[in-house]
């Protein structure tokens, strides 16, 4: 939409008037907010791709950091590095982003477990698999 209205007004406008620059700043914002939509959407297919097809597994957390990114006020991310098992692989370590609520804060730390999904053909990308309430396990899933 930003672009027809930039092409409308940049024929509109000519270079002579001093309003000129409303038809490329229109298309300029058009062409951004469809980068901005088309990476979100990647990001979007990406995760639900491991939803989907993901294998179900469960990370041992063994380090917490706080990022600087905040969903709200309440909502903070968190860095988790973990020791990843999954029935008939090798353990191994990854690390995924996962938001967490101010309350449950004191209970993200070293030791716990937490569901995990990962992709199937690329064992790094690994997403927490938590309830709805994001409240991780602290006693082990059984086998």
């Amino acid at each position: 939409m930003f672009v027809g209205i930039g092409l409308v007004v940049s024929v509109v406008f000519d270079r002579d008037d001093e309003r000129w620059w409303a038809g490329p700043g229109f298309v300029g914002v058009g062409v951004l907010l469809i980068v901005v939509f088309s990476m979100v959407n990647r990001w979007r297919d990406r995760r639900n791709a491991i939803l989907k097809h993901g294998v179900d597994g469960r990370g041992l957390v063994t380090e917490v950091n706080p990022t600087a990114q905040w969903e709200s006020n309440d909502v903070r991310y968190f860095r988790m590095t973990m020791t990843i098992e999954v029935p008939g692989w090798a353990p191994y370590t990854a690390t995924a982003r996962q938001p967490y609520h101010r309350t449950r804060w004191d209970r993200i730390r070293p030791g716990i477990v937490v569901p995990v999904r990962v992709h199937p053909q690329d064992p790094r990308r690994v997403m927490v698999a938590a309830d709805a309430l994001n409240n991780p396990s602290l006693k082990p899933e059984p086998n």
